[in-house]
């Protein structure tokens, strides 16, 4: 539903949806860990947009901006294929394990990209991502895996504070813990904000504010969510919460029912 989209508009935004056909095949046995195939969307976006268009700030759909983007939009990729954030340590070790032949000191997350399109282009990045992870070879991240091969030694890397990873909890306020000297805060794992049993006043601000305020929120990934939350308050002595909270982990989890 794109209506939405048009409450955003206003003289100074624009606003442009691409339909990308049915033709957009992803070796499924490459999209694990619950990847979707839509991520694999970020390769096609410099052979899709208009060709005068030099610069492209990709974003995950599960960040916030939490701050001025100018610093990041102005800063300069000649000669660069892209400018990214570095992941972090413990990704960068479990990913140099998997021994695709690439230094992954440099292990970069692709949630958030400021891509230099004619570098992209010139580098054929597009194609060769397309046939390497349609080549048969498994990558464990799919689509971030392949562009960090791609892209390898041809980025510039840029401050955290551009991809500030946060990963929600029901144990303690992850979000308020991050947000000092972020920009651009990502919700990583599938502990994502728009789930009702974790605390995330920053995304609800801005949630609240957009043309979808009113869209039903689900109140938590999986029914272990739901016990975690339980067992935290009653931890705390809050029992008529813990116990309103196990019973919906309950009914979760016997009726396989979403709420």
């Amino acid at each position: 539903d794109l209506l939405p989209f048009l409450e955003l508009k206003q003289p100074n935004v624009s606003i442009t949806a691409y339909h990308i056909n049915n033709n957009f095949d992803i070796n499924p046995e490459t999209l694990i860990l619950g990847i979707p195939l839509s991520t694999c969307l970020r390769f096609l976006i410099p052979d899709v947009v208009n060709k005068g268009i030099s610069k492209i700030l990709y974003l995950d759909c599960d960040i916030i901006c939490h701050g001025s983007l100018s610093e990041l939009i102005d800063i300069n990729l000649e000669g660069e294929i892209a400018g990214v954030i570095l992941d972090s340590p413990d990704m960068q070790k479990r990913v140099k394990q998997l021994d695709y032949g690439v230094d992954f000191n440099g292990y970069f997350n692709a949630g958030v990209m400021l891509i230099n399109n004619d570098e992209w282009r010139k580098n054929n990045v597009t194609q060769e991502s397309l046939s390497m992870i349609n080549s048969g070879k498994i990558f464990r991240y799919a689509d971030q895996d392949v562009l960090n091969i791609l892209l390898n030694g041809k980025v510039k890397y840029l401050q955290r504070k551009f991809n500030n990873k946060t990963t929600l909890s029901v144990n303690f306020d992850a979000e308020a813990k991050n947000i000092d000297n972020t920009i651009i805060m990502h919700y990583v794992t599938p502990n994502k904000p728009w789930y009702k049993i974790f605390k995330a006043r920053y995304f609800d601000r801005y949630f609240n504010a957009s043309p979808w305020k009113n869209n039903r929120r689900f109140f938590a990934p999986s029914p272990s969510e739901i016990r975690l939350k339980a067992k935290r308050e009653i931890a705390g002595k809050n029992y008529s919460i813990g116990l309103y909270h196990y019973f919906c982990y309950l009914i979760s989890k016997v009726f396989r029912l979403r709420f």
